[in-house]
């Protein structure tokens, strides 16, 4: 495989996970669910359990950080396709925790809470998958 393209793969699976993780966020109903009163502590406590989640992302990011260093190393070698498609099955595995804070942005509009919780938390994830981006570094 060229570094071109797995660079174009690779940006193809990135923008269509970035869908999968966004798109439940503005396509599933707000307010199925009334907390009623409580909703303002409910809402405290889960955008901090949810802030938790990003933690989940320090094992992935380390394990793809290490395998963009790879295919740097192995540019021009013939273990290059190998280090291409470890980096891309590890950069699939990244983004699934990645998408973990929108997800937990869809459970808090169905559930009605405030909706800076829910708007902060669909922000994570875009942030958290900019972080997975290919360098530009390995595009020649």
């Amino acid at each position: 495989m060229k570094p071109s393209e797995a660079r174009r793969t690779l940006r193809m699976l990135w923008w269509l996970q970035l869908a999968v993780a966004i798109l439940p966020v503005w396509l599933l109903p707000a307010d199925v669910y009334d907390l009623g009163e409580h909703v303002h502590t409910a809402s405290f406590v889960f955008f901090a359990l949810a802030l938790c989640l990003l933690f989940l992302n320090n094992r992935p990011f380390h394990r793809f950080k290490h395998a963009v260093i790879a295919v740097g190393a192995a540019r021009n070698t013939p273990n290059e396709d190998a280090a291409w498609q470890h980096l891309m099955h590890l950069r699939l595995q990244a983004l699934w925790f990645a998408c973990l804070p929108a997800w937990a942005a869809t459970l808090a509009k169905i559930l009605g809470m405030e909706m800076p919780v829910v708007v902060l938390l669909a922000i994570t994830t875009p942030v958290l998958f900019w972080l997975y981006r290919t360098p530009k570094q390995l595009a020649s």
